[in-house]
Formats: C-alpha cells, sequence, structure tokens
C-alpha cells in the first residue's frame, strides 16, 4: 500500500475539488430507480440506525461482505432511509465498466485497483532456499523476475484445497531468479509451497531445524506476481470526503465471498481512518461497523438484518504513532479493534456444518414457542457462535453436537423443515381439514399466479442460468469462495432489470398490434389510439406479474407445507413424524437446559439480558420468590452483551478493549451511577445514562401546584361566575361533599359489618369509560353502566341530605341557566324583540351542557358513596415546566411527514380531567387482531366473553380489553390457549382458554395489586394447576405466570368498529412512537420480549373516541432513571390517560410522560389515571 500524501494544511481557504464528486439528486435517483430491492428481498430490517451521527464524518466498515453489489445496495438505501446520510463506497476498479461503471459514478463511489485483479501467472517456479537462516530469499527456476517484476509489487502463491493462498510484497530484486521479500511467511500452507517439506506444524515451526533447505528433489511451486498499484488519488479522494463531512463505506475484507467466517482485513481502511486524522486531527472521524446478516443472500424473497454497530473514534495515540513512523504498529491495532468490533455485529462459524447446528440449536432454543424477529434471530446466531467457540471442546457440547446433526439428518431424510414437525401435535381430522383447506386456497391463489408466472417465467428461467454461469465463472477465479454464490443475487437483479422491460415492450408491443389489426376481435373501441393501448400494456403487463409474485409467495408457503400435512395423513409416516417430534421435545429441553448452565458462565447478566424467556425460571424481581445476586444489583459485563465492543453502546478503547461511548464535556459517564431500572435496561438496544443527558437532566425541585380556590370535588364550575361572585355555592358546596363523604363511609363500614367484609367493589368496566358522553355516545354509557355492576351503597331509599343535595344541584343549574339568558318581564306576557335571540350559541350550551353534566356525575359518585379522594390536575402528574425542561419538540419539521387524514375531526372544548370511570386492575387479552366486535366480551369462544361471564373479581374493577398482542400460536379464532396481560401489575400470564378463567380472576386477578395498592413487590404464583378435561395437552393444564419484560407500556384505542377515528389514529401513532424511541434503542415490536424499552399495544374501546386519539402510558416507578428513586418489582407505578393525541405530539410524550411521568398539556390532553407512589388517583 502506498503512504498517504503529504498533509494539507487545515487553514487552506480554497477547498480541494474533489476527485470522484457526488451529486445528491444524482445518488437520490438512482436509489429510487433501484428499488427493485424491495421485490428481490422479503425484508431487509435495519437495526441500530440510531447509533449512526447524523453528521460530521463517519468511515462505514461494513462485513462479511457476502453479496457483492447488492450489499453497495442495500447499504446505501438503508443510511438514506433511516439515517439521511450518502455514502461513497469503494469499488473495484476491475468493475468500473458498462452498467457497474455508470451506476458507481452515479452514487459518488471512489475506483481502487487491487494487486490480485492485475496479477499474472509468473514464469517458472519458486522456492526458499533457506527458510531457517533466510526465510526472506526467494529463488526461482526458469524465472526472470527482472523483467517481470518491480520494487514494491507483490508475490500470490497459489491457493489449495479451499485455503487462500499467501501473498506478500517484494522488497528487492537481486536478479533474474533472486529476489527479497518485505516479511517472511510464517503459515503452514505457504511454507509447505515452497519447501516441499511435510515438517511444517500448523504454526509454521519445522520439526527438523537441523535441515536448512527445501525437501530432496523439490522443484518450487507455481506462483502469480503483480506490478505495484498506486493507491495515492483513492486515499485522497477518501481524505477529502471525510475532511468535508461527508461518509465513506469500505467492504474491508476486499472482495466478496460465501464463506461463514470474516476474512483477515485489508490494510487500507486503518490507513484511509489514520491518514484522514493525521491530515486533519479535529475533524471528529468515527468509525461506524456494519454487520450484513442474510438469510439465503443468494436466494430470492429472502431477508436481510443490516445491523449498527456503536461507534467509535480512533484514539489519539494511534494517529501520533502513524504520524511517526510507526505507522505498522499503528495499523495493525486499529484493525484488530475494526475487527472487534465487526464481530460484535456479524455472525461467524468456521464452517458451514457448525452454522447449521448452529442454526439448529437456535430453533430449538425456543421454549415458548413465540415467532422471533430477526433482529433476535440474528443476536441468538451471534451468541450461540460465541458459545460454541467457547466451549466447544466440551463433551457436553459435542454429545449435542452430535444429536443435533443427527436431528437435521432425519428432517432431510423426511424433506420437511424443523417448524412442520409441529404438525404432529395436531389431531387426524384437523390435519385432513387443514390439508383440504390449503389445497384449496392454493387452487385459489393459482388463478392470480399462473398468468404472472407465464408472462414473467422467461425472466427467472434466465436469471437462474446466467446466474449460475457466473457462480462458476466466479468460483473459478477466485481463492476465497466457497461455491460462488455471492455473485448470483448480482446476476439475477442484472438480468431481471436488462430482461422484464424488453419482454414488457414485446408483449405491449404484440397487443398493440393485435388491436391495430382487428382491434382485438372487435373488443376495443376504434375511438381508442393506439399510444393509450401501448401505455395500458406497460400498466397491465407490470401489474399482472407482481400480482403473481404476491400471490406466488403465499402459494408457495402453502406447498411447502402440504408435504408434512400428507405425511401426518398417511399411517406409515405419521408415526415417523412423531417420533420425530418427541425427539424434538428432547433435544430442546436439552439445549435449554445447557444453555441456562453454560449461559451464567460465558455472560455473568445472562439472567437480566436473556432473549428468550425460560418457562422453567419465572423467579425474577416481579415473583415475589428469591431474588439472584445477578437479579438484585443488575451487573453487567465489562465486556459487550454479544462480545466485546458490540452492540450495546460501547465502543473499543484505545487499546483495543471496551470503554463506554457515553460522553459529556469530556467526562466518562459510567453505568454505576445509573440507578437500578435505568441498568436494567439491555445494552444491545437500550439508551444507557439517560438521566445524565442534557434533554433529561435540567428537573426542577419539585413543587406544589395545588391551588387554594380549587373547586373540588370533581365538577368545573368555572365558566359561571355570577354565583361564584357572590361566594356561596362553593363554600356551600364543598360542606355539602364533606358531610356526604363522612356520611357514606359511616354507611359503608356498618354494611360491611353487617355482611361480614362484604363482596368487596366488585364489576367490570369493558375498556373504560367517562362520566362525560356527548348524545352520540349514549348507547356506549349506557353500556358501559349496565356491566359496571354499580350498587347504592345502603338498601332503600336515598337520605334526606342526599335528595337535598341532588335537588340544590338541579335548582343551581337552573338558576345559572336564567342568568346566562335574562329574560325579561315582557317575554313572558308576549313575543320576544325581533333582535332577541330566542336560542344560545351553540359554544355557550355546549359549556353549559358539559357544567350541567358534571354536577349530576358528582351527586351520582357522592349518592352512591365513591370513595376515595379525587387528586387535584397539578397534583396528581407534574406538568412540564417548559423554561426549565425545554421544548417538548425539536422543531424538526422535515421529519414529521405523518398526519392525521382530512376530515378527522374531535371535540376539542370539553373538559378532560376527571371524567373517566375508576378501575382497580386491566386486564389486557391477546387476540393478535387490531380490531373485535362492537362489545369485546361478545367474541364468541373467547377469554373476553368467559370473563364477560364470570364472577367479578373480589379486589375492585376489572377494565377488559382486548389487544393485539401475538397469541403464542399465531392464531386468532380463539381455539388455542392465549396470554393476558394484567396490569398494574405488569405480569403475563399464560396457558389462558376460556375453561381457566375463574381461577384466573378467584386466584390471580384477585390477588394482584391494584392501582389504589401501595407499592410493594408483586407475589403472584408461578403456575397454578387449572381443572380442566380429561385429555388436556399437560403443557396448558396450569397457568403460568412471569413478569412483563417492558419497562414503559403505550396503549392505543384501535377498534374501528366502535369508531373509524380510533382505527385511523392508532396505526399513525404507533409509527410515529417507534420513529421516536428506536433512536433511544427502546422500541420494542410486538414479538420483542428483550428485557427493557416500550411496549406498543392496540387495544379494544376505552370509551370517549370523540376525544381520539386515547393513549394509555403505563410506567414503572423510575421507569428510566430519571424521576424517582429505584424501585423493585412492583408493577406499574403510573398510568397516564391522554386523549387528543396526535402524530404532532408523540415527541414531547416520548420525551417527557414515557421517560420522565410528566404531561406536556395537562390542560387539554390530560383525562386522567393514577399514581401509587402518591396514592392519588384522577377519580
Amino acid at each position: 500500500m502506498a503512504a498517504p500524501p503529504p498533509p494539507q494544511s487545515a487553514d487552506s481557504s480554497t477547498p480541494t475539488k474533489e476527485l470522484y464528486p457526488m451529486s445528491n439528486w444524482k445518488y437520490d435517483a438512482f436509489l429510487w430507480s433501484m428499488s427493485i430491492l424491495t421485490l428481490f428481498f422479503r425484508e431487509v430490517h435495519p437495526r441500530g440506525s440510531w447509533r449512526v451521527p447524523r453528521n460530521g464524518p463517519v468511515l462505514f466498515v461494513a462485513a462479511p461482505h457476502a453479496n457483492q453489489f447488492v450489499d453497495a445496495l442495500i447499504l446505501q438505501r438503508t443510511l438514506r432511509d433511516e439515517c439521511k446520510r450518502r455514502i461513497s463506497l469503494l469499488i473495484a476498479q476491475k468493475s468500473v465498466h458498462g452498467f457497474i461503471g455508470w451506476a458507481s459514478r452515479q452514487v459518488g463511489s471512489v475506483p481502487v485497483g487491487r494487486a490480485q485483479d492485475a496479477a499474472k501467472p509468473g514464469k517458472g517456479t519458486i522456492y526458499l532456499p533457506d527458510p531457517i537462516n533466510d526465510p526472506t530469499l526467494i529463488r526461482g527456476y526458469g524465472t526472470n523476475f527482472n523483467k517481470q517484476s518491480e520494487v514494491s509489487g507483490m508475490i500470490f502463491l497459489p491457493s489449495i484445497k479451499g485455503q487462500t493462498g499467501a501473498s506478500v510484497d517484494i522488497a528487492e530484486i537481486i536478479g533474474p531468479e533472486e529476489l527479497r521479500i518485505k516479511r517472511p511467511l510464517k503459515d503452514q500452507l505457504s511454507l509447505t509451497q515452497l519447501t516441499g517439506r511435510d515438517d511444517v506444524d500448523e504454526h509454521g515451526q519445522f520439526g527438523d531445524k537441523s535441515f536448512h533447505g527445501c525437501k530432496e528433489g523439490f522443484k518450487g511451486t507455481k506462483y502469480k506476481i503483480a506490478p505495484h498499484i498506486d493507491q495515492t488519488k483513492v486515499y485522497q479522494a477518501v481524505f477529502d470526503r471525510l475532511k468535508s463531512g461527508g461518509c465513506v463505506g469500505i467492504f474491508p475484507e476486499g472482495g466478496s465471498h460465501d464463506r461463514t467466517e470474516l476474512l483477515p482485513l485489508k490494510a487500507g481502511v486503518a490507513i484511509m481512518a489514520l491518514g484522514t486524522l493525521a491530515d486533519a486531527p479535529d475533524c471528529g472521524l468515527k468509525i461506524v461497523p456494519v454487520g450484513m446478516n442474510y438469510f439465503h443472500a443468494h436466494k430470492f424473497r429472502s431477508r436481510a438484518v443490516v445491523e449498527f454497530g456503536p461507534p467509535f473514534e480512533v484514539p489519539a495515540k494511534l494517529v501520533h504513532m502513524y504520524s511517526n513512523k510507526q505507522r505498522r504498529d499503528a495499523i495493525g491495532q486499529l484493525l484488530d479493534m475494526v475487527h472487534q468490533a465487526l464481530s460484535a455485529v456479524t455472525v461467524s462459524t468456521p464452517d458451514y456444518d457448525t452454522l447449521m447446528v448452529i442454526q439448529a440449536a437456535r430453533r430449538l432454543y425456543n421454549p415458548t414457542g413465540k415467532k422471533l424477529p430477526l433482529p433476535v434471530v440474528v443476536e441468538l446466531n451471534r451468541r450461540l457462535a460465541m458459545g460454541y467457540e467457547k466451549y466447544k471442546d466440551d463433551a457436553r457440547i459435542q454429545k449435542l453436537q452430535k444429536s443435533v446433526k443427527e436431528y437435521n439428518r432425519q428432517l432431510r431424510y423426511l424433506n420437511i423443515r424443523d417448524h412442520q414437525v409441529q404438525y404432529a401435535r395436531m389431531s387426524w381430522p384437523k390435519v385432513v381439514l387443514t390439508f383440504f383447506y390449503r389445497l384449496a386456497k392454493l387452487l385459489v391463489l393459482s388463478a392470480g399466479v399462473l398468468p404472472g408466472l407465464v408472462l414473467f417465467g422467461p425472466v427467472f428461467i434466465a436469471s437462474k442460468v446466467i446466474s449460475l454461469q457466473k457462480a462458476k465463472t466466479a468460483l473459478a477465479g477466485s481463492a476465497v469462495k466457497i461455491q460462488g454464490r455471492d455473485v448470483m443475487a448480482t446476476w439475477k437483479l442484472l438480468v431481471a432489470m436488462a430482461f422484464a422491460p424488453v419482454l414488457y415492450n414485446l408483449y405491449t408491443s404484440i397487443l398493440a398490434y393485435r388491436v391495430y389489426q382487428d382491434r382485438l376481435g372487435g373488443r376495443v373501441p376504434e375511438s381508442v389510439p393506439i399510444w393509450m393501448v401501448f401505455l395500458a400494456g406497460w400498466i397491465f403487463f407490470p401489474a399482472v406479474t407482481f400480482a403473481a409474485l404476491r400471490f406466488g409467495e403465499v402459494g408457495m408457503d402453502i406447498i411447502k407445507s402440504l408435504r408434512p400435512l400428507v405425511m401426518c395423513i398417511n399411517p406409515s409416516s405419521s408415526y415417523n413424524i412423531q417420533q420425530l417430534r418427541e425427539r424434538r421435545a428432547e433435544l430442546s429441553k436439552q439445549v435449554t437446559e445447557l444453555i441456562n448452565t453454560l449461559g451464567p458462565e460465558m455472560f455473568p447478566d445472562f439472567e437480566t439480558t436473556r432473549l428468550v424467556a425460560d418457562p422453567s425460571e419465572r423467579a425474577t424481581t416481579e415473583s415475589g420468590g428469591p431474588v439472584s445476586p445477578v437479579q438484585t444489583t443488575f451487573r453487567r459485563r465489562e465486556s459487550e452483551m454479544s462480545s466485546p465492543g458490540g452492540a450495546g453502546g460501547y465502543g473499543v478503547g484505545a487499546d483495543g478493549g471496551v470503554e463506554s461511548p457515553t460522553r459529556t464535556g469530556g467526562v466518562m459517564l459510567s453505568r454505576r451511577g445509573t440507578t437500578l431500572s435505568s441498568r436494567a435496561i439491555p445494552r444491545n438496544e437500550s439508551f444507557s445514562n439517560i438521566g445524565q443527558v442534557a434533554m433529561f437532566a435540567t428537573r426542577p425541585p419539585s413543587r406544589s401546584r395545588s391551588r387554594s380556590s380549587s373547586a373540588g370535588g370533581g365538577f368545573p364550575v368555572a365558566q359561571f361566575t355570577t354565583l361564584d361572585s357572590h361566594g356561596g355555592f362553593d363554600e356551600a358546596s364543598k360542606k355539602i361533599r364533606e358531610a356526604m363523604r363522612e356520611r357514606g363511609a359511616i354507611r359503608r363500614r356498618q354494611s360491611m359489618a353487617e355482611k361480614n367484609g362484604g363482596d368487596g367493589d366488585g364489576g367490570m368496566v369493558l375498556g373504560g369509560g367517562e362520566d362525560t358522553e356527548s348524545e352520540e355516545e349514549v348507547e356506549d354509557e349506557l353500556e358501559d353502566d349496565a356491566k359496571l355492576g354499580l350498587e347504592v351503597r345502603g338498601q332503600g331509599a336515598r337520605s334526606e341530605l342526599e335528595s337535598a343535595y341532588c335537588i340544590l344541584l338541579f335548582t343551581v343549574f337552573l338558576l345559572l341557566l336564567l342568568d346566562a339568558n335574562p329574560v325579561s318581564s315582557s317575554s313572558a306576557m308576549g313575543p320576544p324583540p325581533a333582535s332577541a335571540s330566542s336560542h344560545l350559541p351553540a359554544l355557550t350550551r355546549k359549556k353549559m351542557s358539559s357544567g350541567f353534566k358534571s354536577l349530576i356525575n358528582s351527586a351520582k359518585k357522592l349518592a352512591i358513596g365513591d370513595s376515595g379522594s379525587k387528586a387535584d390536575i397539578d397534583d396528581l402528574f407534574p406538568a412540564v415546566d417548559k423554561a426549565a425542561d425545554g421544548d417538548d419538540c425539536d422543531h424538526d419539521c422535515d421529519s414529521c411527514a405523518v398526519q392525521y387524514p382530512k376530515g378527522f375531526k374531535i371535540d376539542e372544548d370539553d373538559e378532560l380531567y376527571g371524567f373517566v370511570k375508576g378501575w382497580s386492575t386491566h386486564v389486557l387479552v391477546a387476540t393478535g387482531k387490531t380490531d373485535w366486535v362492537r362489545d369485546v366480551a361478545d367474541e364468541k369462544g373467547s377469554v373476553m366473553q368467559a370473563i364477560g361471564n364470570a364472577k367479578a373479581p373480589s379486589n375492585g374493577k376489572l377494565m377488559l380489553s382486548a389487544s393485539n398482542i401475538p397469541t403464542p400460536h399465531h392464531t386468532s379464532d380463539y381455539s388455542e390457549p392465549t396470554t393476558v396481560l394484567l396490569l398494574p401489575a405488569f405480569t403475563i400470564v399464560e396457558n389462558v382458554t376460556p375453561a381457566t378463567v375463574p381461577v384466573l380472576i378467584s386466584d390471580i386477578i384477585s390477588k394482584a395489586p391494584t392501582n389504589t395498592s401501595p407499592l410493594a413487590p408483586v407475589s403472584l404464583p408461578r403456575s397454578l394447576p387449572a381443572p380442566l378435561p380429561e385429555g388436556t395437552p399437560a403443557a396448558i393444564k396450569e397457568l403460568t405466570t412471569r413478569p412483563c419484560p417492558h419497562r414503559v407500556l403505550i396503549l392505543l384505542c384501535s377498534q374501528r368498529t366502535r369508531d373509524a377515528r380510533c382505527g385511523q389514529s392508532a396505526p399513525l401513532l404507533r409509527k410515529e412512537f417507534q420513529r421516536h424511541l428506536q433512536p433511544l434503542g427502546l422500541y420494542r415490536d410486538l414479538d420483542d420480549d428483550r428485557p427493557g424499552g416500550v411496549g406498543i399495544y392496540f387495544i379494544s374501546h376505552v370509551g370517549g373516541h370523540k376525544y381520539s386519539a386515547n393513549v394509555m402510558v403505563y410506567r414503572r416507578p423510575d421507569a428510566f432513571g430519571v424521576d424517582a428513586d429505584g424501585e423493585g418489582g412492583v408493577g406499574a407505578g403510573q398510568c397516564i390517560w391522554l386523549a387528543r393525541v396526535k402524530p404532532e405530539d408523540c415527541e414531547g410524550v416520548v420525551k417527557f410522560t414515557v421517560l420522565q411521568g410528566k404531561v406536556v398539556k395537562p390542560k387539554s390532553q390530560l383525562r386522567g389515571g393514577f399514581d401509587r407512589s402518591k396514592g392519588l388517583m384522577s377519580w
């Protein structure tokens, strides 16, 4: 490698013209034109994109390079879409021709000449005459080094049996048959090739050191020789791009390959980083590792995960070494750091067989049976690969490896997949019905697939044939490829991009010709011009093939599932599948036990950062059982969760070790200084030390915001001023309320004494509700009231005081009405003057109606003996103080693209706070759906229906909600056991069926903490036997509980059947919440069970859809270590119920409500909630 040019002055006022400039509009237009990638891949999942710096120079280091030019396109599109950054990639000089050359120029790629591309077979053979005493001297037979080679050129040795041959630089040419290389060769393959001796061990040491020469009769080995490649222009182009604040990407392995492990990294990436910093020490260059993780990279409709690791800076010590003639050491240390960072975002195994075993073990290690999201799959593969590398010599690992290989062999023999083994648990009639249902579905889909398949068939065939040919060619010309699959996806795309337009044009031309000839048998009117037919053809034929793609994708999945179903129907083969299923269950148990044994040895924080929950280990801080030291202290490894320098927010230190990247003002922020719950957030996707970030660090001292002039009592009268001015109504109302509360308390104590404890304040709220409903929601109010089960405490008529109070309120309303619209005496005797209005203005009527409703509802609450005191709006949750806390929005208006549709109207006038109906516990039933029948308790055969018909819990009112939480078996027909999430306990109950609902209510819900319970560790049974019919599988004969892994839950009403606005607002808000949570590493999708983070779920009607969107935020105490002292596993400390939430409000909700427990707009958005730590609630 040539040294970089001498540094230029940083003060130069004249900007250097870039050698390979980038045009932004050409870059964006080209990436848009390559949207075909979205068709080739079924899913490309970016992970950790929030780590990418949004400004300043960045050097992206991507590996493994498994997909030639497709890798570059995926990386460029991901960075442009997710991070709004454009990147210049380095591309091999030999590829810069034709279409690839033109495309590389559009995106500002930098061509790089490589010595291996220019290497040619050398004349004669070469050998080491004295490998012991003079290992750098090379001699030849029949060579002509004077003409063939040059100083700083390179010699390449041949590859043998998949092992890459060595390459070495030429230091001196002594003569036509003698030269000297820059460094001695020390690997076994090279020394064997150049000496012919068989006594070289794997460390490059000779067994017989007394013999200094080659093997007798050895005639040398063939070789290739390459000229010196001047890289000065390449390095200068990279330096200029980085110094100007741009981004450069490189695949440091050199060329693409299809191996399962990383190739040795080339020195170029280190020279680029060190050369840039030597030239501009204050440019702020950061290096970001990128893992390109594919699932069958060469196949059509495969999947990929692009994972961005934590950025790290090059230590100043290495820059100093590089600038002071210690370049080799500096480059070597930086390459070690880059390799360490890449290992944390990639999955590397020694060979393909090991990778297959690890992937099989990952499938077996899923005791919950849930479908895991792609990022979790990649992380599991990585951890298992690390564990295998460390414990591969352990006898238990070797035995398990042998068993897993045998299991894989049986799967291949039966030609089925691992997930299809579960078909054996289905009854024979169900298998038959499933088979015929899928067969019928396949026949229906065929109608949409066959036309497009015929039209696009030539493209499929051509791309398949040509890609296989190119793979063979690439394999023959490479020493590192195994099957050449790394070029197949590229050639499939190139062939499709070239051939498909030609084919569409041919079909369209034939159609136009037929119309021109006979108007398609008279079917096309004469008034339709040919050019319109041609245009219609270009729309019609691509649409048909696209429909075939979508339908065909579903059809292929169905076809793959038919074989195991047929085998289950056939008695001769069903026994084999049943045996295989039993074998799988046994292996799954062995894998899980071994991981649970070895995991804590390798990862000290294994229990607190595990990716897949272990049903046999439910003891956590929330179970009330023994707490392990790891769980108590939440200790973390000093290394990354996956590996040193891994994906956990920790970078690589100057010495190659690991250090935290979070610095403020040059001071390292230690995780030991954070709170318990802050450290509970997993590092692989978390925002560590969030309390020390400036955005959250300016919390003013707490102060009371209560006002002595507050009306209290649950009914606002601020808009009526006449009586308030006399001062009598407020005081009288307050005294009556106090008397009524005292009387109600005495009556309840007497009633409970008579009943020896009574039945409690039972009942159920279907989704909740509010005390003020508009006329359009009268039906909803009646339904909610009927199911609320309200009873008047004490029997008989209301007391005289209660009646007097109601009469008083009604009289007050009449007086207010007269005061708001005074009537003259003459109006009673005759018609009013023409200028007078006979009706109140609409806004006045609406406000008076709201005030009247609040008065009546307050009377209703007092009449039934409402217990507890309603908190003032300023006392329940702290409000955001912009002067101290900052704005709730960063005013990045360009990124706020999500808006409600036109015509989305809500009530903006009603007062919200204090009118929701109180509840004690909240149950979310997993259904996997986002919409339900109007009343979820009417969902036939569902757990909701069973809860609606069951006896109410003894600890207070139950709010019942259906949710889109996935069911364990990913079904939505209520045929399988489901999961229930219990709040505020933050507890998940599994294996729930309609038959187990009575046990669920009596032994779990009734014993769970309520919204009024003091904060204390949740203590619920880990498992409960349930009385079920004979023949029920043993796995679901008991209810099991486990803590909910999330720190915060955001619940969004999405029930379209109740109100279309909810169905419109929920998906839009979820998208916005996801956008703001992902940069913090806190977003969790529906299948993500990693500890920490924020879960977002859709739920059924909660009341008040005229105030859409309704958002309920359940927070654990000190959810992210910024608003309170640390608390143990006590469940939710707060529930903050907001309404009128719009997409533009989501940033503030995340910034303050989710992270700090504050409310941005309490007067206009806060409906109510509770705070268990204060003992306050809004009802």
